[in-house]
């Protein structure tokens, strides 16, 4: 009985802590989210936060939301990884997710800086896992994250292209989101980066499909792609190696 008390009491100080962890982050996103939109440096930026933050109920809603959805993806970051290295470069790139769906939804574009920060987390995933194997890479050599910029990026940027060669449009596949498939690519490693992309695509098709239906978006208007990559990418993170198991189980 001693121990089971002692298992419950460690393991709920652990999410308690998990838990205020990913509140804390949640808050530095909405400084982020905020320097982003207001295109300023990081000190500007943190000054203008604490001085002229936008109020009303409709900004207290999205900094509330982007708290909750930080904090939520790090105890389920912990039900899946526990305090892991994994754990550790997940809440890392998913954070950076966070920032980038809510200045995508407003901007429609995805900061250089993000795609910095996220590669320089890679980097520092891909240096890791030369020493010791991360689990998302299923035990694979140490060149396969530097695969992972194939499948993402690589394969965006033709789409991006040739879109530009058919259609004399760059904005059938933006280039932020061919960036930001970079990093991705290389947490992920390029089994579950394809997955991450086919996810997203899916995904993505799916809403405008539904959007144009319900007459919301008209056929030739764009949506942000960068909310569907990073939904896919927590799927990925959460479910991947059971999906990618299930799936050629089946063949």
């Amino acid at each position: 009985m001693d121990n089971v008390i002692k298992y419950v009491i460690k393991y709920t100080v652990k999410y308690f802590i998990v838990l205020i962890a990913g509140l804390v982050a949640g808050h530095f996103n909405n400084i982020f989210i905020h320097i982003l939109l207001e295109k300023k440096s990081f000190l500007q930026g943190w000054r203008h936060w604490l001085s002229h933050r936008p109020k009303g109920m409709a900004a207290e809603i999205k900094r509330m939301l982007v708290v909750v959805i930080t904090a939520a993806v790090f105890i389920l970051l912990f039900i899946k990884y526990r305090l892991t290295a994994d754990f550790v470069f997940f809440a890392y790139l998913l954070s950076i997710l966070v920032i980038m769906v809510f200045v995508d939804i407003e901007t429609k574009t995805i900061s250089n800086g993000l795609v910095l920060a996220g590669l320089a987390g890679s980097i520092a995933a891909f240096i890791y896992n030369m020493f010791l194997p991360l689990k998302i890479y299923g035990g694979e050599g140490w060149w396969e994250p530097l695969l992972g910029l194939l499948p993402g990026s690589g394969l965006l940027f033709l789409i991006a292209l040739l879109g530009a060669i058919v259609y004399k449009n760059d904005e059938v596949m933006g280039m932020g989101d061919v960036k930001i498939f970079a990093p991705v690519g290389v947490f992920l490693g390029w089994k579950m980066c394809a997955m991450a992309l086919i996810i997203s695509m899916f995904l993505g098709g799916l809403t405008s499909i539904l959007l144009i239906i319900l007459r919301i978006k008209k056929r030739k208007d764009t949506i942000p792609f960068g909310p569907f990559i990073a939904v896919a990418t927590f799927i990925v993170i959460m479910w991947g190696q059971d999906i990618w198991s299930w799936y050629f189980s089946r063949l």
